[in-house]
């Protein structure tokens, strides 16, 4: 399940393509925003610490006549071309860094070796220029360490030429293509315009009082700017040109980021070369995810194959037959509505589960309660407490398991209660018959012997009368009438004084044991 959830966020990331990178700038109020044309230009910018805007400014382009140079109101763009080694982007500039004035309007800065653009494509991979980037808070002065070249090093004994340029886009596209410039060791071409240190009506350009020469455009000295045929800005003596540009245009890698994003190669971020972003979606989900389906299914129809012929080998053609036969009646009768032996024993098992959770626990039963058959009590056995009267087997406190010489006893003082219950007749005295068993080495309540065998079962003994005891030791001397009644009255059974039964080690009475 975890496989397949992840299968389809890697899809789902496909289709995001162009969607994930790097942050630039926003374009508006909140990030910097160019009213740009050739005649003035007017730039606001928010990445700083506050807000600031710089109006009347004079872009500086081509000039095409007899002589190319850079001029005001010239229509035709500058060009930067050679090898891109080294960019960042900028979506706030913090002035504790140094970063101060026009730095705060530049949302991407890049470092590229001067070269005309065939030299540029022919730079093999890996044969590049290589630049370490130390820190690049300010845009026109990176910091960099050890590498094939250090930007910091370059003067006039450099065997290379260096642009090192801060990018204030004019459009929010070109805002949005800087993203290109992540994909370093490109042959690159940049078209702008760079800023005129003095504004449209022919004054200094100053922010804050003080004039602004560093970056701008220098039309004169020995550092003058000066333009090739094609109107690309020659680096100069010192072999490294730092200068602000106004972007209108980028080239990079045979792709297009234009002004108006109408260009017929223009670059999107994301984009695949030759199949573009949907032929790669495309191809991903019928080659990609297709394909993984396809070779699922075909390690399912192995496996199962493989388990087929295991199944042949061992039960032979015949079982095979008979398990087929076995699953197409099963079919048969989940279609009919019947149910399997098992189905109807796991419904069995569950109707029993739910009639017993509806089922109350049965109450204990008191002491109290008269039953017509007494059940054994444990408890009561092993408790050993005794009562006045006659209990029932099982039923009270102290059980006793029923011999035959209990059994006997019983029966003579039946007869004799029957045989006395119309006169006065003093009865004859009763004792307890000898006993006939050896003398128990242990004095232990239990008996060592085994019991006699029972005739009876233990839950058919009556219950006994409750004035009657089980054994009397001697008999109680009965007064005698000094006048009798009338016959019609009945005379009152004689009682007999209780005496608390007594049984010796030997009798049969004392053996609790099942």
């Amino acid at each position: 399940m975890r496989r397949a959830k992840l299968a389809l966020l890697l899809i789902f990331t496909m289709v995001l393509a162009g969607c994930l990178g790097p942050d630039t700038a926003e374009w508006g109020s909140g990030g910097v925003e160019v009213d740009f044309s050739v005649e003035e230009t007017t730039i606001t910018t928010s990445l700083g610490a506050s807000k600031s805007t710089y109006e009347s400014l004079s872009p500086i382009g081509c000039d095409v006549g007899e002589e190319v140079t850079p001029a005001k109101n010239a229509s035709t763009k500058i060009k930067f071309t050679g090898f891109l080694s080294a960019s960042v982007l900028y979506d706030s500039h913090d002035p504790i860094n140094g970063a101060r004035n026009m730095d705060t309007a530049v949302t991407a800065a890049v470092a590229i070796q001067a070269m005309p653009i065939g030299d540029a494509r022919n730079v093999k991979d890996g044969e590049g220029a290589r630049i370490d980037i130390k820190e690049w808070n300010i845009p026109l002065m990176p910091e960099t360490r050890a590498g094939s070249v250090d930007l910091d090093e370059i003067d006039s004994d450099t065997d290379s030429d260096w642009y090192v340029l801060g990018l204030i886009p004019t459009t929010e596209n070109v805002n949005d293509g800087f993203l290109a410039l992540t994909e370093w060791h490109k042959p690159i071409t940049i078209h702008g315009y760079l800023i005129s240190p003095t504004t449209v009506n022919g004054s200094a350009f100053t922010i804050d009082g003080k004039a602004q020469t560093t970056g701008y455009y220098r039309s004169s000295g020995s550092i003058a700017h000066t333009l090739t045929d094609n109107c690309n800005l020659e680096v100069g003596t010192n072999n490294r040109q730092s200068v602000y540009v106004l972007v209108d245009k980028i080239e990079i890698d045979d792709r297009v980021i234009s002004a108006s994003g109408n260009h017929d190669d223009e670059w999107k971020y994301g984009d695949v070369p030759l199949i573009g972003r949907a032929g790669f979606i495309t191809f991903f989900l019928f080659v990609g995810v297709g394909g993984a389906v396809g070779m699922f299914l075909l390690s399912q129809m192995i496996v199962r194959q493989g388990a087929r012929e295991t199944m042949k080998t061992l039960l032979g053609e015949e079982g095979l037959q008979k398990i087929k036969q076995v699953a197409s009646d099963l079919r048969n009768q989940r279609k009919s509505g019947s149910i399997t032996p098992t189905e109807r024993k796991r419904q069995q098992d569950k109707e029993d589960k739910a009639a017993q959770r509806q089922r109350a626990p049965p109450k204990k039963a008191s002491k109290k309660d008269d039953s017509g058959i007494a059940g054994f009590d444990l408890d009561s056995a092993l408790s050993g407490d005794s009562s006045d009267g006659p209990t029932d087997f099982g039923g009270g406190p102290s059980s006793v398991v029923a011999t035959q010489e209990s059994i006997k006893l019983e029966k003579e003082l039946t007869r004799s209660d029957a045989g006395n219950s119309g006169g006065f007749a003093p009865q004859e005295s009763w004792s307890p018959p000898p006993a006939k068993r050896e003398r128990s080495p242990v004095s232990n309540v239990v008996s060592s012997e085994a019991p006699p065998k029972r005739k009876e079962h233990f839950s058919s003994v009556r219950s006994a009368p409750p004035a009657r005891k089980a054994a009397a030791k001697a008999p109680v001397k009965r007064r005698a009438a000094k006048k009798r009644k009338a016959a019609s009255q009945p005379e009152p059974e004689p009682e007999y004084e209780a005496k608390p039964e007594q049984f010796e080690e030997e009798d049969d009475f004392s053996d609790f044991s099942l």
